[in-house]
């Protein structure tokens, strides 16, 4: 055999071994897996239509048309004295809770079925107090949830750290939610420190939206 056959022979061993080592290479074996993969079933594709900023100078992301801004619970109050006339729901939830990631799409589900009779609004607790890592630290990766969840609802994260607020509302852990009436008073929150509502918690489905479908016959005017 002619050197320069040796030679090729060589080089195209010398090529395919490299080309075979880099294939396993682009795989990494530490991907975290974001809230995120939560069942979306429910949500609808999302439109680029973007949201009205429900916090006047409150600091806003946007992403392919949904909104989200940081705000305090002080600052949820005023918001939702200003809904004149219509029932809010605020939910209390954070991306480390599988029941609240369960319950999420549900949410979103319940400000699709009652558009102009209703205020959902999700308050994200995963702001711990950490001076490292402040309130807009995980905005990207709650926008990439919020956009997939198609969550066209007023999506606050909080600015206080989650245990002082659990203090501040006498709430022992999340989920938990919150149902405003037409009037801006609350009344009722939903949570499971009693186990009212068994081993599973509460759900949009068995609990909430029952009570708004309820409230809202309620309050319907009468036909003149």
């Amino acid at each position: 055999m002619s050197p320069q056959v040796l030679c090729i022979l060589g080089l195209l061993i010398l090529f395919f071994g490299c080309s075979q080592e880099g294939s396993t290479a682009d795989t990494p074996l530490d991907v975290d897996v974001p809230a995120q993969s939560v069942d979306t079933s429910e949500a609808e594709p999302a439109t680029n239509k973007t949201q009205t900023p429900a916090i006047p100078d409150a600091q806003t992301f946007e992403h392919e048309g949904v909104t989200a801004q940081i705000a305090n619970w002080e600052q949820l109050q005023e918001f939702i004295g200003s809904q004149n006339g219509k029932i809010v729901v605020v939910d209390l939830w954070s991306s480390w809770c599988e029941p609240c990631l369960r319950e999420f799409p549900h949410l979103v589900a319940l400000q699709k079925k009652y558009p102009e009779k209703i205020v959902c609004v999700s308050f994200n607790l995963n702001y711990d107090g950490s001076k490292d890592s402040p309130p807009e630290s995980g905005s990207e990766e709650l926008m990439e949830f919020y956009t997939k969840q198609n969550a066209k609802i007023v999506n606050l994260i909080s600015s206080t750290p989650d245990e002082d607020l659990y203090k501040k509302l006498d709430l022992a852990s999340i989920p938990a939610a919150y149902v405003y009436g037409t009037d801006g008073k609350l009344l009722k929150r939903f949570d499971n420190e009693t186990q009212a509502y068994g081993e599973e918690g509460f759900t949009y489905e068995a609990h909430i939206t029952p009570m708004i479908d309820e409230l809202l016959v309620e309050t319907k005017q009468p036909e003149k």
